[in-house]
């Protein structure tokens, strides 16, 4: 008995020291030439086969050693490769993705739409969540001051399954969002009311449908919507 305690209290001791000296890469990651956030980027230590995403700010925090090779990538931007050094790790780190240059997706009729098309994009790029079969090291957990994500490995397969299951209802919400913005863009916005900058921003905001609604709705309906808010708009309503 006195050996097992004896066992246990070196083990914990070891465990302790293994994770304070656990190093983490932090930053945000950026639009390039922007100071805009980019959301839910895919964030892979390729050399421990770890995984992350970006937070609502695009804040990001994945566990690395110097010398692991850190991947960004992200639905429509093209993807970058960071070798991990020491200097990196003594601050945050920001990323930037370039625009990936969009060529014309031929749609026929009966066929997907680009929106669908980017969808399954965005499903092969998340594919480390919803491969249940083959889990990778998962590890977000938000601390309480909202900054960034901290990643530790899950201590069992429940937790593992909680934490994908939240990533999976997160990125189902904001593939809804995708789903509004592809019936409610701002081009069709524009060519029915004419707006343009802050008024079309406001606008669109303002009277932006809900996914349900959008779901029902055919074309037809959205411009019939969009028409009806703009009056709306003029009046002041």
């Amino acid at each position: 008995m006195r050996h097992l305690i004896i066992f246990l209290a070196a083990f914990l001791l070891l465990s302790s020291l293994k994770s304070s000296a656990q190093q983490f890469l932090t930053g945000k990651v950026f639009k390039k030439n922007s100071t805009e956030a980019l959301v839910s980027v895919s964030i892979h230590n390729i050399s421990a086969q770890r995984y992350d995403l970006s937070e609502e700010n695009g804040s990001y925090r994945i566990q690395v050693v110097p010398g692991d090779h850190v991947s960004f990538s992200s639905v429509g931007y093209m993807a970058d490769t960071v070798t991990v050094t020491a200097a990196m790790l003594t601050g945050d780190f920001p990323v930037y993705l370039d625009v990936r240059a969009q060529t014309l997706k031929a749609v026929r009729v009966g066929e997907f739409s680009n929106y669908q098309l980017d969808s399954m994009d965005r499903r092969k790029e998340y594919a480390w969540v919803y491969d249940h079969g083959n889990t990778p090291r998962v590890e977000h957990e938000r601390k309480g001051d909202g900054v960034g994500v901290t990643l530790n490995i899950f201590r069992n397969a429940s937790s593992k399954e909680k934490q994908r299951e939240k990533l999976e209802k997160r990125l189902a919400k904001e593939e809804e969002e995708y789903y509004v913005d592809s019936r409610y863009n701002k081009d069709l916005v524009t060519k029915i009311t004419r707006l343009k900058g802050d008024s079309l921003q406001q606008f669109m905001t303002k009277y932006r449908p809900s996914f349900d609604y959008c779901r029902r709705a055919a074309n037809v309906d959205i411009l019939v919507y969009i028409n009806d808010s703009y009056k709306q708009y003029i009046k002041g309503d």
